[in-house]
C-alpha cells in the first residue's frame, strides 16, 4: 500500500508544544490517568496534557489522540487511533503497524539498531486479557542533536464488532553517559509506566 505522506517524523515536536504551555516541569508525582474515550488507563508520573495528529495513510485519513506527561528530562506519551469496523475489514493493519514503528524509530538518528522483543500486556479488569506487543528500545540523536533513548511500544487490539484499537506507549528519555542503558530500562521510572498501563 502507498503511504502518501509521512506523518509521525515530527511527532515529538507536536508533543513538546502541547507540553510548552506549561512554565515549569512537574516532579515526580503518579497517578493513574483513565481514558474513558480513549479505552485505556495508565501511570503517569505527572498530569498528561492531549493533542491529535491527522495520519495520512493510503487513502484513509487517522487521527492519533496522544496524551503526554513531561517530568525532569523524560516524555511519557501514549498515542492512541481507532480504526473503525467499517473500514477495519479493507485496512492493512500489518502495514500500518510497520509504518508506525518506522514513523517513531526515525525521530532518532545516529542509531544503532534497535532492541526489539515480544512483550504481553493485559487488558485491566480482574478477567484480563493477554495481547501481544512489540517493543523497541533505541538510542540516538534526538532533533536537538541530543542523544536520547526512546522505548516504544505498539499493541493492536481486534474488538467482536469489528473495530481496531491501536495504542502507542513511548518513553523519551535523555541519556546520561554515566548510566548504563540496561539501568536506565530498569529504573522505577520506565517500570511504573510500562507495567501501569492498561487498555480496557
Amino acid at each position: 500500500m502507498q503511504i502518501k505522506q509521512i506523518m509521525l517524523r515530527n511527532l515529538f515536536i507536536v508533543i513538546s508544544l502541547v507540553l510548552g504551555v506549561s512554565a515549569c516541569t512537574p516532579t515526580l508525582d503518579w497517578r493513574t490517568v483513565r481514558s474513558d474515550d480513549l479505552l485505556y488507563e495508565a501511570l503517569y508520573p505527572g498530569k498528561p496534557s492531549r493533542a491529535e495528529k491527522l495520519i495520512i495513510f493510503g487513502d484513509q485519513k487517522l487521527t492519533m489522540t496522544i496524551e503526554a506527561s513531561k517530568v525532569e528530562n523524560s516524555l511519557y506519551a501514549v498515542g492512541v487511533i481507532n480504526i473503525p469496523k467499517d473500514i477495519s475489514q479493507k485496512f492493512d493493519t500489518k502495514t500500518f503497524l510497520k509504518y508506525l514503528e518506522a514513523g517513531m524509530l526515525s525521530n532518532l538518528k545516529n542509531s544503532p539498531t534497535p532492541i526489539e522483543k515480544t512483550v504481553t500486556i493485559k487488558t485491566a479488569g480482574q478477567s484480563g486479557v493477554d495481547l501481544s506487543a512489540k517493543e523497541w528500545v533505541i538510542q540516538g540523536d534526538g532533533p536537538d542533536a541530543k542523544r536520547r533513548l526512546l522505548r516504544l511500544r505498539i499493541v493492536e487490539r481486534q474488538f467482536p464488532d469489528g473495530q481496531i484499537q491501536i495504542y502507542q506507549q513511548s518513553l523519551l528519555q535523555a541519556m546520561s553517559g554515566d548510566v548504563p542503558l540496561e539501568k536506565m530500562i530498569q529504573s522505577d521510572g520506565h517500570e511504573m509506566f510500562f507495567s501501569g498501563f492498561k487498555p480496557y
